[in-house]
């Protein structure tokens, strides 16, 4: 049931409960009809009128209300509007709770994830750290060998560019021997021819011996190459050409060692009279120890 309804019932009842009284008045007292009928006329005019105006005014709180149902049906439309929209926002920002509580884990499981690969990288640099330490020290240990091994190479350089010399000598040496040797053939073939005898034929008798003189000197073979080898003691020791010194190892007798070509402080000459071989770091010296 309406509003409206409601206040048209409220009307009738009014209307009735007036027209009841009035009817009950006017059977209840003995007057006269007529006058009592235009009185009770005049007085239903009145009652018609005031009910009028009482309508009247029921038809304007009837409009009011109807208008402010009407506001309130509106007002209501638009809470309604708007609790839908708010649903629809607060739904809204569920799923993009949701969705950042997702990104959320994903992210908390990226920095866990992280954390391991920082530790483990922090791990490969400690050990790459302790592997660079380990490393400059190798490194560091084979420029010293480099340089050792340099140094011995210059040394080897020097002695092999002494034997290198000392073989050139040699080679003319040898080549005139070889020509004094032919003399001597040619000579000794015309004594033959002649009847005479030679004594000693062998044109190729070892040189004499020749020791220094004073003090004893010694010092130790530097190098060691097709028969000839080189000394760590020169002229500056009193060693001269033509000297036969011995070469010794732990008191033992290894050769003799002529020297042909000296220097300040080296010399070289021809292993002779060989009984061990000669190697780098064997003593020489005047007299055996």
């Amino acid at each position: 049931m309406s509003i409206l309804t409601k206040i048209c019932v409220v009307l009738v009842l009014v209307v009735s409960v007036a027209a009841s009284g009035v009817f009950l008045r006017l059977v209840s007292v003995q007057r006269n009809w007529k006058g009592a009928y235009f009185k009770q006329k005049d007085r239903a005019d009145v009652a018609d009128i005031t009910a009028a105006n009482v309508m009247i005014a029921l038809q304007k709180k009837v409009a009011e209300l109807a208008t402010a149902l009407e506001a309130s049906r509106t007002q209501q439309k638009a809470l309604a509007d708007e609790q839908t929209l708010h649903a629809a926002d607060k739904a809204k920002a569920a799923q993009a709770l949701a969705t950042q509580i997702g990104q959320y884990d994903v992210l908390n499981a990226s920095l866990t994830e992280l954390a391991k690969d920082l530790e483990a990288s922090l791990a490969m640099q400690k050990q790459l750290t302790e592997d660079k330490a380990a490393l400059t020290k190798a490194v560091e240990s084979a420029n010293e060998v480099a340089r050792g091994l340099k140094k011995d190479y210059d040394e080897a350089s020097v002695q092999i560019k002494r034997l290198e010399a000392m073989t050139r000598h040699y080679a003319l040496l040898i080549k005139d021997l070889r020509a004094e040797n032919k003399v001597l053939q040619t000579e000794i073939a015309d004594l033959r021819s002649k009847g005479a005898t030679v004594a000693g034929g062998d044109s190729g008798v070892a040189p004499v011996p020749v020791t220094a003189p004073g003090q004893a000197v010694s010092g130790k073979i530097t190098a060691v190459h097709d028969g000839v080898a080189s000394i760590n003691i020169g002229r500056a020791k009193g060693i001269k050409e033509k000297m036969i010194l011995k070469v010794f190892r732990s008191g033992k007798f290894v050769s003799h060692l002529r020297i042909d070509l000296v220097e300040p402080d080296s010399a070289a000459g021809v292993i002779l009279n060989k009984k061990l071989d000669v190697i780098q770091g064997d003593e020489v010296a005047t007299d055996l120890k």
